[in-house]
């Protein structure tokens, strides 16, 4: 019986927005030209392996993890290019983080393709797939999949997370919904992977489609079961979701690993199921949704400009000034530009009216801590910050947050607590605060 987990927040069906896209069946679309960013998600970004004027295969390699030193593992997949052509340019280009180094391939509309992977049938065959195809985690984080399962940590579980739970975003159902068969396939290989541990293919209830299609695809399967879950913001998170399901704690500083836990996003377990038939990553599923003409889930290869599935999709819909997000609204990143392309871990296209928020002053009620799931106290974070005492952030845990926004999106002073929780999570990471 899934358990619940501290904080987090219930939206309800007409703030979900679910409903514009959960049932578009997906629809295939590709551009002309990829731009291959070369920095895909969590971690170094990727050497180019081509120049320009030089012709590539779908599933070619196009960029490949830089040299590690000593023994250290390089946090970075391979990049593969989704369609045959030319390389038109190797050059900066913008990314929803900032700018990063990309290939530039002009389609020849062919669709030739590279030699196949190679097949798997063990353990460390299967380990060794996930890094040949480039898997990364598709929900959103981009850490490496083949690093997950190298731990010398005893694995019990591997949870499938098919949560799904940000709103607007259906990219997960409709791959569960429409390949349910898929995602056996993966989750199978997933534990091989695992050293035959029991994998729980994790679905909330606001998807009994994609439940009733799962539990038919694994019916008599040996250790795979399907787990329905209440509806239930961020469910989504690994530590969410392990609390949810098996009633473990990740320790603080610590990874599910530590608790004989691995979750990997459904999005890459059908990937990993595509990888057995002899396809890298190349391609994945994107929502677009929102102030959009005809919203859809879009099947794109990786390096997509968002700009084209915007159009694609009939535009934006009336004359106010439209955010655009890469993912969803409660995690997604905000982007400058439309330019940007479909990197490994874009869920979705959003677009929403632009509004102002106007800051006032904190009323101390609270609620931000009741509804953070990392039992954080983000009223106080943001105080910190903002009187530049990142120092005290080390005694208020800030490097724990998780980024899922309740905060900020439960706050009646409309205080941008997420944003400077953030900031002060960054300076533990880039070591300019540390604990004591």
């Amino acid at each position: 019986m899934p358990l619940p987990f501290r904080g987090g927040v219930a939206f309800g069906h007409a703030v979900e927005h679910k409903m514009e896209t959960a049932q578009s069946k997906i629809q295939p679309f590709t551009p002309a030209q990829l731009v291959l960013l070369m920095r895909q998600g969590f971690g170094a970004e990727c050497v180019p392996v081509v120049k320009p004027g030089d012709r590539v295969l779908a599933g070619q390699v196009v960029g490949v993890p830089p040299q590690g030193e000593g023994n250290r593992p390089v946090f970075a997949a391979p990049v593969h290019c989704g369609v045959s052509g030319t390389v038109r340019a190797v050059e900066p280009r913008p990314s929803a983080t900032g700018e990063s180094l990309a290939v530039v391939v002009d389609s020849d509309g062919k669709g030739e393709a590279a030699p196949s992977l190679l097949t798997a049938n063990s353990r460390d065959g299967v380990r060794a797939l996930m890094k040949e195809a480039g898997l990364i985690g598709m929900g959103g984080a981009g850490f490496p999949t083949f690093l997950k399962y190298e731990t010398n940590k005893p694995i019990r579980y591997v949870l499938v997370n098919g949560a799904e739970c940000e709103p607007y975003l259906t990219c997960d159902h409709r791959l569960m919904v429409e390949q349910p068969d898929q995602v056996l396939a993966g989750a199978k290989a997933l534990r091989l992977a695992a050293d035959e541990a029991q994998v729980m293919i994790c679905v909330e209830e606001n998807k009994p489609d994609a439940i009733a299609m799962l539990e038919d695809a694994v019916r008599g399967q040996d250790g795979i079961s399907v787990v329905r879950l209440p509806v239930k913001y961020p469910q989504g998170g690994e530590r969410q979701l392990i609390k949810a399901v098996l009633g473990r704690e990740v320790p603080a500083g610590g990874l599910p690993a530590d608790c004989g836990v691995i979750v990997t996003n459904v999005g890459t377990t059908v990937a990993l199921a595509d990888a057995l038939r002899g396809r890298p990553l190349t391609h994945r599923v994107v929502t677009v949704s929102g102030r959009v003409a005809k919203p859809a889930n879009l099947y794109v290869p990786i390096g997509t400009r968002l700009s084209e599935l915007l159009e694609y999709c009939g535009g934006a819909t009336g004359d106010a000034r439209y955010l655009w997000i890469a993912g969803g609204p409660m995690t997604g990143a905000a982007l400058p530009s439309l330019e940007v392309p479909v990197i490994k871990g874009t869920t979705g296209l959003v677009v929403l009216d632009r509004m102002e928020n106007q800051e006032s002053n904190c009323i101390r009620c609270g609620g931000c801590a009741r509804v953070c799931p990392s039992s954080l106290l983000p009223f106080a974070i943001d105080a910190a910050v903002i009187g530049g005492d990142m120092a005290a952030c080390v005694d208020y845990r800030a490097d724990q947050c998780i980024s899922c926004g309740c905060c900020s999106y439960i706050c009646p002073a409309k205080r941008h607590l997420a944003h400077r929780v953030t900031m002060a999570r960054s300076a533990f990471r880039e070591n300019r605060i540390k604990r004591a």
